[in-house]
């Protein structure tokens, strides 16, 4: 079964991802706070991220720039959530390498959608 990460500090939003996650089939591993991500990351093998920007530890943002450096985690998709509606914020996402950028509040529909179309071909 494919693994999904998610990396956020709010307790609502980590139950709405779980929910839909593991409802359409996915094993999730939560992440409260962004300096365990990386090891949970390399234990785990996810299929794909969902980062919240704002974390304690370390950002969204310097999670995407982990992961891209990384050789085993650099083609893994990533979305962001965030609450923060500028262009410029998800711009300089997408720049880093984030595959989707959400602003919250978004619909779990559409996210579940775009998490769809990434992992199209992704073996299990």
């Amino acid at each position: 079964m494919s693994n999904i990460l998610i990396a956020d500090d709010d307790p609502v939003m980590v139950k709405l991802l779980e929910f839909n996650l593991k409802r359409s089939g996915y094993t999730v591993t939560v992440c409260r706070e962004g300096l365990s991500v990386m090891p949970q990351a390399m234990e785990k093998r996810p299929v794909l991220a969902i980062f919240d920007l704002m974390l304690p530890g370390r950002s969204g943002l310097e999670l995407i720039h982990d992961f891209k450096d990384s050789k085993e985690l650099a083609e893994l998709p990533i979305i962001v959530v965030t609450g923060q509606g500028k262009g410029s914020t998800k711009q300089e996402l997408l720049g880093a390498g984030a595959s989707t950028v959400f602003t919250k509040p978004f619909s779990p529909t559409i996210l579940m959608s775009r998490i769809d179309e990434l992992l199209q071909g992704v073996p299990e």
